[in-house]
């Protein structure tokens, strides 16, 4: 595993990526993802919920992307005419990549248990997958994107299958504009992108019914992520900030819970056993006294600055300090059988 130290040693593995992409194949390309990364900075702010944390984690991202951040940054330019007909993940032409995205969708559809003629709101729909399976269900679909590519994307492939989708060009704080509450919201492969998750887990309140929910799908929200939340700084994250500008954040899970609880959310969480990145978050208004009941679980927070480990600890706790440095440097994908290590050698 190669730890990135410096930006032109990022270009030149991003450029080893994208050359094996062209030359090789889209597994080749995410075969490389797994070598290299860089390393998280323990000298951040304490309180993850603070204006000071954000900003850490932004500055952080603005390093690595060589830019300033802006929800633009999200845009994503392809050639439409070519992708309409095979969108990902067919365009990739890999089995693998391919088969792990529609048992994600397949998973999700099952945990999301919606009767056909559900109101259904997307964010950051992207191709449109999971948007069309579910008109295809008979649900009434609202696609939001901030692309206006992905848009027409799905607009075509609507009509190619002779069913209605609402298609709004917009960002995710759309939500906060809905007049109409749905009875779902839904972020599939994407609420990790939102720079202000606190401020969208509140505004999806205005988004649908008084008994309605929330699901956010196949998301990198991981027991004993290595911070509360943050910037990713595995390969496959690296290669999205650096190549395309895109926010790749991380979510330690117990820092999850006790945010949507303060944002007055109760959740379910439902564990894909294969691949375990696919579960499903469903969030429901929760009772006052559920809200504050889990809103005072744990959080996990940093030092300001890290302190030196006293002698003598032993040979089980220098064997976690090894793999908490191993799983923190490798892809959030990967790294469950080494997080459940850790747990079992853990003193206490």
């Amino acid at each position: 595993m190669q730890v990135i130290t410096s930006l032109d040693e990022l270009d030149a593995k991003i450029a080893e990526c994208n050359d094996a992409h062209a030359s090789q194949s889209d597994d080749a390309m995410r075969r490389l993802f797994q070598t290299f990364r860089m390393d998280f900075s323990s000298q951040m702010p304490s309180d993850p919920f603070s204006q000071e944390y954000r900003a850490f984690q932004i500055s952080l991202y603005e390093r690595i992307a060589g830019k300033k951040y802006s929800l633009e940054n999200e845009r994503t330019k392809f050639d439409l005419a070519a992708l309409i007909s095979r969108p990902f993940p067919y365009n990739t032409r890999s089995c693998t990549t391919t088969g792990y995205h529609l048992t994600a969708i397949g998973f999700m559809l099952r945990a999301l248990d919606l009767p056909p003629g559900a109101r259904i709101i997307e964010f950051g729909a992207g191709w449109g997958n999971t948007t069309l399976s579910l008109a295809l269900l008979g649900m009434r679909v609202t696609s939001v994107d901030i692309e206006p590519n992905f848009c027409e994307v799905i607009r075509s492939r609507a009509a190619q299958h002779a069913v209605d989708i609402e298609v709004i060009q917009g960002d995710f704080f759309h939500a906060e504009t809905v007049t109409e509450p749905y009875d779902a919201a839904l972020f599939f492969e994407c609420f990790h992108h939102c720079d202000d998750h606190m401020r969208l887990l509140r505004a999806l309140h205005t988004a649908v019914k008084p008994d309605g929910k929330v699901v956010i799908a196949s998301e990198p929200i991981l027991s004993n992520y290595p911070v509360p939340w943050g910037l990713r700084v595995d390969g496959e994250a690296l290669w999205a900030i650096r190549n395309f500008g895109w926010l790749e954040l991380g979510y330690d899970e117990s820092y999850f819970r006790t945010a949507v609880a303060r944002a007055g959310w109760a959740v379910t969480k439902h564990a894909c056993p294969d691949p375990d990145w696919a579960g499903v978050w469903e969030l429901r208004r929760a009772e006052p006294g559920e809200a504050r009941e889990t809103a005072e679980a744990p959080v996990q927070v940093l030092p300001e600055a890290a302190a030196p480990e006293p002698p003598g600890r032993g040979e089980a706790e220098a064997l976690v300090r090894e793999l908490e440095a191993v799983y923190r440097s490798t892809s959030w994908r990967l790294t469950a059988p080494l997080r459940g290590l850790k747990r079992l050698l853990s003193p206490g």
